[in-house]
C-alpha cells in the first residue's frame, strides 16, 4: 500500500475510511525509499531524510536487526502550509528485540551516540526513543499505548497517522540514499 495522501487537515489520515480494518489503519507500512520519494520535497526535508538513513546505518552496525520504527511529527504533515515553516526534525520510536541479554549494555557502551538525545538531534535531525519489546509484555503494551497516544494527534487535537518502517533493510536504505543523491 502506498503512503496515503494528506487529508483535509494536511496530515496523514489516522485510517483509510474504516478504522476497524487493521490493514487500513495507521501506522502505515512503507520503505525508506517510499518515504524519500514522498517527502524529499525541500532541502530541509532531504537533510532530515539523510539523517534518518545515517541513523539507521548506525543501528544496523550496532546490531539492531529485529524490530521496526514508527515515524511521526511535523515532518509527516504539510507543516509548510499549516504553520508556514519547515519541519524541525523527524519524530521516531524504534521498537526492537535484542538478540541476546548482553545486547543493551553492550550497545550503550559501544555506541554512546544512541543514548544521547542531543547528539541524535544534532547529528541526525531526529527526536528518537527506544522501546525494547522483548522483556515485559506489560511494559511493551504501556509504551505502545503512550506512543500511539502521543503520535496520533497534533498538539491542536487533530487526529493524524504515522508510518512504520522495518529495521535492518540495508538494501532498501541504500536505494533510498541513492534516490536522495539524485535529487537536485
Amino acid at each position: 500500500m502506498p503512503i496515503p495522501p494528506f487529508d483535509q487537515n494536511n496530515v496523514l489520515p489516522p485510517h483509510l475510511g474504516e478504522p476497524t480494518k487493521r490493514e487500513r489503519l495507521s501506522p502505515y507500512p512503507c520503505t525508506t525509499e517510499e518515504l524519500c520519494q514522498r517527502f524529499a520535497t525541500s532541502a530541509r526535508r532531504k537533510t532530515i531524510l539523510e539523517g534518518l538513513l545515517g541513523f539507521r546505518k548506525v543501528l544496523s552496525k550496532a546490531g539492531f536487526s529485529s524490530g521496526f520504527q514508527w515515524l511521526d511529527g511535523s515532518f509527516l504533515e504539510q507543516i509548510e502550509l499549516l504553520e508556514n515553516r519547515p519541519p524541525g526534525d523527524l519524530d521516531i520510536v524504534t521498537f526492537y528485540v535484542p538478540p541476546d541479554t548482553a545486547f543493551n549494555p553492550d550497545v550503550t557502551q559501544s555506541y554512546p551516540v544512541l543514548i544521547d538525545s542531543g547528539q541524535i538531534r544534532a547529528n541526525f535531525h531526529l527526536d528518537h526513543y527506544f522501546v525494547d519489546i522483548s522483556h515485559n509484555p506489560h511494559l511493551t503494551v504501556d509504551a505502545t499505548r503512550y506512543w500511539t497516544g502521543l503520535f496520533s494527534h497534533r498538539r491542536d487535537g487533530v487526529w493524524k497517522g504515522m508510518l512504520r518502517i522495518e529495521l535492518n533493510t540495508v538494501a532498501e536504505d541504500n536505494t533510498a540514499e541513492a534516490f536522495l543523491r539524485s535529487q537536485p
